[in-house]
């Protein structure tokens, strides 16, 4: 016995890992070990109402103890045990506290137990006789339905020799008498003693009750004592006694029924000295010391089959429930693939190239934006400036105020705008195009969460000790970070506008390019320019320091007059040194031709500088575009990457989990097998320990 309970407990340890259940398995070990080493019998009383059950358990302790009147709403069972005084220990339902009377303190309605009677009935009168509250406890319509646990302590000799009597509810009661009697035959007793009534014997009801409460090995370890004997003819007894053995056998379906007769009443009065009435109770009263003797007989050698019988429980109890346990992890399992299957992306490749191209859709939108924004910014630059130079030309009054003019004044409005236009493009085409890249972020990430969302159904089923999953939100807030960082190297592109990011270089910086460029101008020595006279040609593209192998010129070479030049001073650089240049070649006195030729000059100047301006705002805002687009790809590449690792280690976690269940299950069965080999070994030893030379006890 102690080899298979070792094994039950190494059993338990090495496959259970819930805490409680480990626990509440490991108390049973114990428990069973604790019987093991119990040296008492334990006697179950079964039987109806009427049938004599608190009669014959007098009988057996030799005293007037229960009384004769229990109730069928009694719905615990009564322990009867040794102690030094006779004492009641009670649980009430609902309520974890432990009751002990008397307690030497205080007695009556002042003891705890009295007090808390007096709460389940406040006009009860709380007698102060131990014997006067147990027939409170088990025969008062208002205190006993409310009994969870009863123990009588007593003195009386018959316990002394380690007797332990269980009076079960009886088995027409009303509540819970299936239960407790079936948990009492197999937590506690070694045998029951099954009282029927002579004048109903092996009834209908009873044997019912006792198949639905007890299975076979437990009904094997009942004796069936027809009651109130004395009651019946003596040339009855023996046809009365078969009859019931073969009654209880056919319905019960057993092979050995142990049935005796007795006839409680007469043990009592004998034991308690009031005289018996008649020859039959004498005979009875004469009789129950050897029935007496058998029964404690057969509780000796029914202990240990009970024990053992405790332990096969045990073990069953144990695969049971570690099979159960397993099985529904299983579905689980089963359960969770199926779910994580339907939610997960069918198609991730596809899935982030749809929400790819309907990001670079909205980033595209955003570009169209912030090229309406600006796309008349030069015209209205060339415009607004071009009136700005005809006014100062026209109010120069004679050829130095036009020299004047146009060394000093014109290079200087022609500046003066552009580094406000690159700010107000910069302005213009961020907002615009952040609007569109975080509309395609917001699209990505709504797109993500929903299916996000499924996952998290699954999630909710792995610990999130090794389970993160990353959400929109987090990648949202990770993102912005970095988009943010991207924004401000944007920025600096846009900043081209004025400084240097793109290959075009800073507005304005082409004007003084373009004009360093210029051969010294060409024309007559004195008199008024042509009129049809064509405007000088650079050398180099008119705009931002291009090359012409970039590209045809707006504006095609024409053929130069062969007139020497007129001397001139050494040329000067940038736009201020050919405004000098054109100033020194003025030698004309007619301020009309001198104007309508510096006001040719500057216009051309003008377009050149428009047309380039218009095509770095293009440049700064494909660049732009570009640079969002590429965040927002990024954007959805690390949201599928996060998502794919995210189902991954979902995935992977299943798998794992499927292992140790497999490991588990391989277990199992290794023990079932072991268990089986048991069970076979502790029936043998039970069936030789229930027969003596051949002959069932």
């Amino acid at each position: 016995m102690s080899d298979h309970l070792d094994f039950a407990l190494r059993l338990v340890r090495r496959t259970v890992a819930d805490r409680d259940r480990l626990g509440r398995l490991t108390d049973r070990i114990r428990a069973v070990e604790e019987r093991l080493r119990d040296d008492r019998y334990y006697l179950a009383v079964i039987g109806e109402f009427s049938a004599g059950k608190s009669t014959f358990i007098n009988a057996l302790l030799g005293l007037d103890l229960l009384p004769t009147s229990a109730l069928r709403t009694t719905a615990a069972a009564t322990r009867i045990t040794h102690g030094p005084e006779f004492t009641v220990h009670v649980r009430f339902r609902n309520d974890g506290i432990r009751y002990v009377y008397p307690t030497g303190r205080a007695e009556g309605a002042d003891s705890p137990l009295g007090r808390m009677l007096l709460h389940l009935a406040p006009y009860l009168r709380v007698p102060r006789e131990t014997s006067a509250i147990l027939s409170l406890l088990t025969a008062d319509e208002r205190i006993a339905p409310h009994l969870s646990y009863l123990e009588v302590r007593h003195p009386a000799a018959p316990l002394r020799d380690g007797l332990v009597i269980i009076d079960t509810p009886g088995t027409n009661a009303e509540v819970g008498h299936t239960e407790i009697t079936s948990a009492v035959m197999r937590e506690e007793a070694d045998l029951a003693a099954v009282l029927s009534p002579s004048a109903s014997p092996a009834s209908t009801s009873l044997t019912e009750f006792l198949a639905d409460a007890l299975d076979p090995a437990l009904l094997r370890r009942c004796v069936f004592l027809v009651t109130k004997m004395d009651h019946v003819e003596d040339d009855e007894h023996d046809d009365l006694l078969n009859h019931v053995r073969r009654r209880f056998a056919r319905m019960l379906g057993l092979d050995d029924v142990v049935v005796e007769g007795v006839a409680a009443d007469a043990v009592l009065r004998r034991a308690t000295g009031r005289p018996l009435l008649g020859p039959e109770q004498e005979y009875w009263a004469d009789a129950f010391p050897a029935t007496l003797a058998s029964l404690r007989d057969l509780m000796q050698r029914q202990r240990i089959i009970a024990v053992s019988d405790h332990l096969l429980r045990l073990l069953e109890d144990v695969l049971g429930e570690l099979g159960a346990e397993l099985d529904d992890a299983r579905r689980r399992l089963a359960e969770e693939e199926a779910e994580l299957g339907a939610a997960r992306i069918p198609d991730l490749d596809a899935f982030t190239l749809r929400h790819a191209a309907r990001a670079r859709t909205l980033v595209d939108a955003g570009a169209e934006n912030a090229r309406r924004a600006t796309g008349a910014m030069a015209a209205q630059w060339q415009q607004y400036t071009r009136r700005s130079i005809d006014t100062a030309i026209g109010a120069a009054a004679t050829p130095d105020d036009l020299r004047r003019v146009i060394r000093g004044d014109v290079p200087e409005l022609i500046r003066r705008d552009l580094p406000r236009i690159g700010d107000v493009v910069q302005t213009a085409v961020t907002s615009a195009l952040a609007d569109g890249a975080r509309q395609a972020e917001a699209a990505v990430e709504e797109a993500f969460e929903a299916e996000y969302a499924k996952l998290d159904q699954q999630v909710v089923h792995v610990a999130r000790s090794r389970i993160t999953v990353v959400s929109g939100t987090q990648l949202a807030d990770s993102a912005l970070l970095a988009y943010e960082s991207n924004v401000s190297g944007v920025t600096q592109q846009l900043r081209a506008v004025r400084h240097q990011a793109t290959g075009s270089g800073p507005i304005g910086s082409g004007v003084d390019q373009w004009f360093a460029s210029m051969p010294p101008p060409i024309g007559p020595l004195r008199g008024t320019v042509p009129p049809d006279m064509p405007p000088p040609q650079p050398r180099h593209s008119a705009y931002f320091g291009r090359s012409v192998s970039d590209g045809p010129s707006s504006y095609p070479p024409q053929p130069h007059p062969t007139i020497p030049p007129p001397p001139s001073p050494q040329p000067r650089g940038g736009l201020g040194g050919f405004a000098a240049r054109i100033a020194d070649s003025m030698a004309s006195t007619d301020m009309n031709a001198l104007r309508n030729h510096a006001r040719a000059e500057m216009h051309q100047t003008l377009q050149t500088v428009a047309t380039g301006l218009a095509v770095q705002i293009d440049e700064a805002i494909e660049t732009a575009t570009e640079t969002y687009a590429e965040t927002v790809r990024e954007h959805v590449a690390r949201f599928r990457a996060t998502y794919a690792a995210t189902v991954d280690e979902l995935v992977a976690e299943h798998r794992r989990r499927e292992g140790i269940l497999a490991a588990r299950r391989t277990l199992l069965e290794d023990s079932g097998r072991q268990t089986e080999r048991r069970r076979a070994t502790v029936n043998a030893q039970r069936e030789r320990l229930s027969t003596r030379g051949g002959t069932r006890i």
